[in-house]
């Protein structure tokens, strides 16, 4: 493993540090923008193709779905044949989503137009998550992905406001036709300012069921897996809904659900400098799972009364999203750090799974009957006690790898 690392270590030479991260910054901020822009024009959407909440929510799960699941198909034709050219067709694919959604007509024909934005978005997902792999390792690699965090945490920040400027100046249509300009913008970026970061002699040809029963094999990578999808399904569940409770429960202003939608990136911007910073690993497992209970208790108990308040909806997602931001790239470095030749296929996995049960959790909110803040504040809650079990398989089963894989090898 470790000639592996230094092998891979003079390519900074040639290409810096800044370089992959500003490369990287700008490819998954095009998937994190396409999942929130649309947010403060969803009245606009509903009112001008006659959709229904459900189908308006259906809009992010659909997105999320494909996202997720289509990068079991990007993380390990990387490994086989380089991460550029995944990386570039799936950001061309993306284009061709959003050209369409700017032309939709009906709320079918928007819906299919996410579902190939979600489709060329993943190889965003799932690239940006290998391609550190390829250079760092550790607490390097922790401090590599607490970097990206923090950085494309303001693509979502920044999101909101463009689409309901550009809704509430040129129509609905024009927040779909700016993301096709950003991402043809970074398409370009990428033909000539990638250079790609696994060299022909360290690809795996592998067949992919092998690989990903490889990666699977290993317990400690399975629960620290499970911890991160647990983790965003609970995120993706208040984005989700979000934008509903603001707009029509609390009868904000398409401003206003902006500025309260986008009030809890701060605070996973913190968590990540918090994990970009603390060294001990435990340390900041416990402060991230306390921040999630604490978030997903200032939104279930207003629910269970039937009540809807601003204030704790802020509060809660606010303290629910610094606890994700802190395990983000704890749990995302220590899933991937095993597997130097399986890069590709690790974060597939870690980002297909946690998309894909991100977007499972955006079809629940979109399909259980809303009652308040009572479908979020429990499903926030159960997210948290799952994360907690999978923490703690993942601790356990420590040992267990370590004899299994030292003995193999």
């Amino acid at each position: 493993m470790s000639s592996s690392f230094q092998r891979k270590q003079p390519f900074f030479g040639v290409v810096s540090m800044p370089v992959i991260l500003s490369l990287l910054v700008m490819t998954i901020a095009t998937a994190q923008m396409a999942q929130t822009i649309f947010v403060p024009a969803l009245p606009l959407i509903g009112q001008g193709l006659q959709a229904s909440n459900g189908y308006l929510q259906a809009i992010m799960a659909i997105y999320l779905t494909s996202y997720g699941l289509m990068q079991f198909v990007y993380g390990p034709l990387s490994d086989r044949i380089g991460r550029k050219k995944p990386l570039i067709f799936g950001m061309c694919l993306f284009i061709v989503g959003a050209l369409i959604a700017g032309i939709s007509q009906s709320i079918n024909m928007l819906l299919f137009a996410s579902f190939l934005q979600g489709c060329g978005t993943a190889s965003a997902g799932a690239l940006s998550r290998s391609i550190p792999r390829d250079y760092y390792f550790g607490d390097r690699l922790k401090q590599f992905n607490s970097y990206i965090s923090m950085a494309v945490i303001f693509s979502p920040l920044i999101a909101p406001f463009f689409g309901g400027w550009l809704a509430q100046t040129w129509g609905w249509h024009a927040v779909y036709f700016g993301l096709a300009l950003f991402g043809l913008i970074v398409v370009i970026t990428l033909a000539y300012g990638f250079t790609e970061s696994l060299p022909v002699n360290q690809r795996n040809s592998q067949p992919a069921i092998a690989a990903y029963k490889a990666v699977l094999s290993n317990r400690h990578f399975k629960g620290y897996m499970f911890a991160l999808l647990a983790t965003f399904a609970g995120v993706a569940g208040f984005e989700a809904i979000a934008g509903i409770l603001y707009g029509q429960s609390l009868k904000m202003t398409p401003f206003m659900v902006s500025c309260y939608f986008v009030a809890p990136i701060p605070g996973y911007l913190l968590g990540a400098f918090i994990a970009s910073k603390q060294q001990s690993m435990n340390k900041l497992l416990y402060q991230g799972i306390a921040l999630l209970g604490a978030g997903a208790l200032f939104l279930l108990i207003p629910g269970l009364f039937g009540f809807v308040f601003a204030w704790c909806l802020l509060a809660g997602s606010v303290l629910f999203f610094t606890g994700a931001g802190i395990l983000y790239p704890t749990l995302t470095s220590a899933a991937l750090e095993p597997f130097p030749r399986h890069a590709g296929v690790a974060g597939a996995l870690l980002g297909g799974l946690q998309n894909f049960g991100a977007g499972v959790a955006a079809t629940a909110m979109a399909l259980i009957p809303m009652d308040g803040q009572l479908s979020i504040g429990l499903l926030s809650s159960v997210m948290v006690i799952i994360v907690i079990v999978a923490i703690q398989y993942a601790k356990d089963s420590r040992d267990h790898d370590i004899a299994t894989h030292g003995a193999a090898h």
